[in-house]
């Protein structure tokens, strides 16, 4: 698993693990036994702002009071191949940072639209994560959590549950017989205390398994990157697992926005990415906090309900337009259906807070830091 995958995954109603997931893990496992994780991984947790208005005002001195004022100027809409390799290009000249742990900290939200018609509206589950992966080999990995509960969504939405008695229990209605089947669902308003995991060995396949000296050695030139990759894309098929090529760069895109990985490395890979079909629909965009963003359409599909349907929904990662790292990953429909528009989220992961710091995790009184211990 990745930082944002395990983001999701420390949350009790995250959706299970993709098959294709689960074939990995099994995969690796088979081969090689358990592998020490030193590192998060997307593939959560999961910034700089840039502009991206399309319309740009001409500003210059005039070379009199009698010049005319200039035009304004429109700017051509950049294609999604030249947003990545303007990204990259940025990317490259930043300089790798240093710490004693990769930190990496955010929010999962999960959306469920309750109730029919005019008195239909929204309530959202919000988990809290803090992942600490030390630099050190050998050194312990711990995992923090904290569900907040199930509440109204928006103001709007808070209105209406309001109206209906406040209630802190809800019942997805059953899907019609044209939609793929769902199963019945229950939700309750329920809140935790924070939790620690400490963790040594964790399995993790996919480029999020290699350790952090193991990514310091990758090469940050393309040609040679896809050459070095080609050989762990070839050595996943004989354990079984069949991935193209395409497949295979899209999970270490997507591993790359949250792990420990240079500057010069996360260059190399949104390059050899760009040259990939899909590559053109990147786009400007904002994630769920509203700050600018570079959205990538993963292609990763499945299905979300919606009302009395099951309707399908296509994962996104949203790249700081600075950095390159992860800012958020979300699900979103692919098609209008039901009432709700195309591009409806269903739910995401965002990144509040990621990089090196020298800040060490604090676990409460008595617990210790122990492989396989965890505290409350």
């Amino acid at each position: 698993m990745d930082e944002i995958t395990l983001l999701g995954a420390a949350l009790p109603d995250a959706p299970p693990p993709t098959p294709e997931a689960v074939a990995r893990a099994r995969a690796r496992l088979t081969a090689h036994g358990v592998r020490r994780r030193r590192h998060p991984t997307w593939t959560l947790i999961i910034g700089a702002s840039m502009a991206t208005a399309a319309v740009i005002t001409a500003v210059a001195l005039a070379a009199t009071l009698l010049a005319p004022a200039p035009p304004s100027v429109l700017e051509t809409p950049k294609t999604g191949e030249h947003l990545l390799r303007e990204l990259a290009d940025r990317v490259e000249k930043l300089s790798p940072g240093t710490g004693a742990y990769w930190r990496v900290q955010g929010t999962r939200v999960n959306r469920y639209a309750v109730g029919t018609g005019p008195t239909r509206y929204w309530i959202a589950s919000r988990g809290e994560v803090r992942q600490w992966t030390p630099r050190k080999p050998g050194a312990l990995y711990v995992q923090e959590t904290e569900l907040s509960g199930i509440r109204p969504d928006t103001p709007r939405d808070e209105k209406i549950w309001r109206k209906q008695g406040s209630p802190d229990r809800w019942r997805l209605p059953k899907c019609e017989s044209s939609s793929p089947p769902c199963a019945p669902t229950a939700l309750a308003d329920k809140r935790s205390r924070r939790e620690y995991r400490i963790m040594g060995d964790v399995p993790d396949p996919g480029l999020g398994g290699l350790t952090i000296a193991e990514l310091d050695a990758l090469p940050t030139d393309p040609a040679r990157l896809r050459e070095r990759l080609e050989g762990y894309r070839k050595a996943e098929q004989k354990r079984g697992l069949k991935r193209s090529w395409e497949e295979f760069l899209k999970a270490a895109v997507r591993d790359m926005t949250v792990t420990p990985v240079s500057p010069g490395l996360r260059a190399a890979l949104l390059r050899l990415y760009v040259e990939q079909p899909g590559a053109e629909v990147a786009r400007e965009d904002s994630d769920p906090l509203g700050r600018p963003a570079i959205a990538i359409d993963l292609e990763t599909k499945g299905y979300f309900q919606l009302g009395t349907r099951m309707v399908p929904i296509t994962k996104e990662i949203l790249l700081d337009p600075r950095t390159g790292e992860g800012m958020a990953e979300r699900s979103v429909t692919t098609d209008a259906e039901g009432g709700f528009p195309k591009g409806t989220v269903a739910h995401y992961v965002v990144v509040e807070k990621m990089g090196w710091t020298d800040e060490r995790p604090k676990l409460p009184s008595g617990c210790r830091l122990k492989a396989g211990v965890t505290c409350r």
